[in-house]
């Protein structure tokens, strides 16, 4: 009797041991594409913003949406109505871009990007304006913490006449709220 008493008392603890409770794992790095679509929703407008802390775009209306996003890309346009350019903007009330580096090849941008672990700079814009293709921009978020962004592509032009920018970047996040990436 003992004997079963002891293996069954090994097979709960074993069993208790070996369950494990599944934590959300925080994606840190990828690529995304954000536009500056906007989505009539009933009086308002949502618009799409990145959240470094998800990893993803979202659409966000500034009426009722509960989560801000850290970054939003605008079309930049001549008084003229000609679409000239982009830039990210922030809703956060910080300043949160520093333009790290800047590149003419892509091969160039993206070892610079990889080889980037150290956030020391103190003087953030509002703005990353322009955003051009193979730049590397610092970003604080709201929560002050730290992501590098590479730009890889950058369209302008009007969509159904209206001005429209799109950006293609990779991204890193250090959710830990260091200075240094991981990756």
């Amino acid at each position: 009797m003992k004997k079963k008493i002891f293996f069954a008392g090994l097979v709960l603890i074993l069993g208790f041991t070996g369950c494990k409770k599944d934590e959300p794992s925080i994606i840190t790095s990828g690529t995304a594409t954000l536009t500056s679509t906007l989505v009539l929703e009933g009086s308002t407008y949502s618009y799409y913003g990145f959240s470094f802390e998800k990893g993803d775009v979202s659409k966000y209306n500034p009426e009722t949406s509960n989560e801000v996003p850290d970054i939003i890309v605008y079309p930049i346009t001549e008084a003229s109505g000609d679409v000239t350019g982009a830039f990210l903007d922030s809703p956060n009330i910080d300043n949160s871009f520093y333009l790290t580096a800047e590149f003419d090849v892509e091969t160039s941008a993206t070892d610079f990007f990889n080889n980037y672990k150290t956030v020391d700079v103190t003087n953030f814009l509002k703005l990353a304006n322009p955003i051009l293709k193979y730049q590397v921009w610092t970003f604080k978020t709201g929560k002050k913490l730290f992501a590098k962004i590479l730009i890889i592509d950058v369209q302008v032009y009007k969509k159904d006449s209206t001005p429209y920018a799109e950006t293609t970047f990779k991204w890193v996040y250090q959710p830990d709220g260091s200075n240094e990436f991981d990756n």
